[in-house]
Parts: structure tokens; sequence; C-alpha cells
């Protein structure tokens, strides 16, 4: 009854206050709420989405990582990820049926930058990771998770800035990258779906913080 209230004051709301930006942000946590309170008596019999078994491959442009002063992103960063469930429904709940998975899988991304402090000379920043998770349904087509990640990252001149700068030739670096990251994926069919990532890397920012795209489950 009070999900049926709180939608119709959100349709009226709708209705009568778009007018500016800052009624727009008003509206976008009104409809996130709306979101949460019409899902909240929805009920999972057990892990759905993340199966034993499935292949996950998903496609995603994130936000630059760089960090540092000079550091001028001309690209987002796109990568592209793929994951293996290794395992499902070894976790026994009342509310949520058998439950958890845990999957292992890559990742691989590029993005490109100008640093001006070389002259702007132009940089390619490629993460080469491997990931695992652990995967918890809690609601209909919505597969949450948690993992960490290990890999390199590598960075390569394309221009010759660099040179320019007083350093002669290309340059090129690789380092550690290790870190962790949570997200959510809602599957439209048993096929596709959207998911939306948040990570952080405790070497350096290589990894982005926040990466949304699209999911396909094979």
């Amino acid at each position: 009854m009070f999900c049926n209230i709180f939608y119709v004051k959100t349709a009226l709301y709708l209705q009568l206050h778009i007018q500016n930006e800052t009624e727009m942000k008003k509206i976008l946590v009104l409809l996130v709420s709306a979101f949460v309170c019409l899902t909240a008596s929805a009920k999972v019999s057990g892990i759905e989405d993340a199966k034993k078994g499935d292949f996950n491959l998903g496609l995603q442009m994130g936000v630059p990582p760089a960090s540092g002063a000079g550091d001028k992103a001309y690209m987002p960063l796109i990568s592209l990820d793929g994951a293996f469930v290794l395992t499902s429904g070894f976790i026994n709940t009342k509310a949520f049926g058998q439950n958890g998975a845990v999957d292992l899988g890559f990742y691989g991304a590029f993005c490109g930058y100008e640093k001006d402090y070389f002259d702007d000379s132009e940089f390619i920043q490629i993460p080469m990771l491997l990931r695992s998770a652990f995967h918890f349904q809690f609601v209909p087509k919505l597969d949450t998770y948690a993992g960490a990640f290990a890999g390199v990252n590598i960075w390569k001149s394309t221009g010759d800035g660099w040179g320019r700068a007083g350093n002669p030739g290309e340059f090129s670096d690789t380092k550690a990258c290790v870190g962790l990251y949570t997200g959510a994926k809602y599957y439209f069919s048993d096929v596709f779906g959207v998911k939306l990532e948040f990570g952080h890397d405790v070497c350096e920012d290589n990894y982005p913080f926040l990466a949304g795209g699209f999911s396909f489950r094979f």
C-alpha cells in the first residue's frame, strides 16, 4: 500500500515540478527511491543470473582514471571483460534460497591522454587484468557482486612530444595493478543486460572508479 501511494506521488511530482536542474536532481532521487520501494517486496528463490557454467561478456565505457596534474584524457577508457562462473548455489539462506556464486575472468582496456608537462605528449594506457568476484542475488534480474583484480597497467607514448621534452625516443612503462571492485548487472532477457561498476586500484589510479555498459550472457 505504501509503495502504491509513493508511486502516485512520484508521478504527480514529475508532472508538476520539472523546471530546472535542481528539480531534476530531486526527481532522480525520487525515481531511485521508487525503484527500491517497488522491488523491495520482490524475492528470489535462489541465484538466477550467475549460474555455474555461465559465461558473461561485458563492454563498458569508463571515466578516465588519470588523476595527476597535467593529465588530460582525449577519450574515455573503453573496456572488454569476460568471466566464467565456476560455482553457484553453495549458500543456503531462508530469505534468498540457494544463493551465491564465484566467477573468474579477464579485463582489458585502453585510454588516451595528453601530458602537458611533456610538451603535449600523447600516451596510451592499457590495463590488462585477471578478476574474480563473489555474486549474491537479492532481487530478480539484478546480479550484484564484489571482487578483486590483479594485473599490469601499461603506459606508452604515441607521439614525439616526449623527445621534445628532452627525453629522446618513445617512452613505455609497466606497473602492477591490484585493487577491488563492485558492481551490478540488470538483465532484460536471458542474454542481454546493462551493468555498472565501481573500482579502485590500490597501486595507482589505473582503474576507472566508475564505468557502465552492456552485459551479454552465454
